[in-house]
């Protein structure tokens, strides 16, 4: 496996188990439940992540918290492709569980 599809199968992983953490997760989960447009919460929740992340990224502090991403364009762009990896898996969550609660 290369790192590249090992990232993307993390991703995946990591969007699956936010979706189920906004479905199951009581605190969350009631919050959740009364939006009017989960899929847009959630991936506006996939876009604070990704823009935490390269902010950190840009700050002196990225190499103590093992941020290993630079500060330029063409990382910009590798954290947009993660926020689709991020995002299509957590809607596929989505769409398989909505109906299994």
């Amino acid at each position: 496996m290369t790192p590249d599809e090992l990232a993307t199968l993390i991703l995946g992983i990591a969007g699956v188990i936010l979706q189920l953490a906004l479905q199951y997760l009581p605190v969350v989960a009631n919050w959740y439940d009364g939006l009017a447009n989960k899929g847009l919460a959630a991936l506006a929740l996939d876009v604070v992540v990704g823009a935490a992340l390269f902010g950190i990224a840009c700050t002196p502090y990225a190499a103590e918290f093992g941020v290993g991403l630079a500060c330029e364009t063409g990382t910009l762009f590798l954290l947009l492709k993660a926020i689709f990896i991020l995002a299509t898996a957590q809607q596929g969550a989505y769409l398989f569980g909505r109906n299994r609660r």
